[in-house]
C-alpha cells in the first residue's frame, strides 16, 4: 500500500471516529422528564510517512483523538441550563447545586414503572 493510500484509510477511519454524536453526546432522561446532554471538544491528530530503501516502500501512520467534557444541557420543562465545565467559567458550587436533586430524579421510579403493593 502506497503512502497516499495509507493516509487516505487512516483519513477516514479518523473521519468514522469523529462523529457529530461525539461532540454532542448522547442525551440522559431522568424520570422526571428532565433531560442533560454532554457536549464535548473532539481534538484530532494523525501523521504519517514514507520512504523508499533499497526498492522496499515503507510506510507508517498514526492518529490519535481526545474527547473532553466542556459544558452539560440541562434541559427541563420550564428552563433549560448550561452547566460549563471549563476552569475559568465552571462554578463548582453551582453544579453541587445540582447533585441531590440529581440523585433523587434517578432514583425515584416514574409512576408507569412502579408495581402495585
Amino acid at each position: 500500500m502506497s503512502v497516499a493510500e495509507t493516509l487516505d484509510t487512516v483519513l477516514d477511519k479518523v473521519r468514522s471516529l469523529v462523529q457529530a454524536e461525539s461532540v454532542v453526546g448522547k442525551p440522559i432522561s431522568a424520570p422526571d422528564g428532565t433531560i442533560i446532554v454532554p457536549v464535548c471538544r473532539v481534538t484530532v491528530g494523525f501523521g504519517g510517512g514514507g520512504g523508499t530503501q533499497n526498492g522496499k516502500e515503507s510506510v507508517g501512520t498514526g492518529a490519535g483523538a481526545v474527547v473532553t467534557p466542556v459544558a452539560f444541557l440541562v434541559l427541563r420543562a420550564d428552563r433549560t441550563d448550561l452547566i460549563p465545565l471549563d476552569r475559568d467559567s465552571w462554578q463548582f458550587g453551582k453544579l453541587m447545586d445540582f447533585v441531590p436533586d440529581l440523585v433523587e430524579k434517578f432514583r425515584k421510579k416514574p409512576a408507569a414503572e412502579k408495581t402495585p403493593e
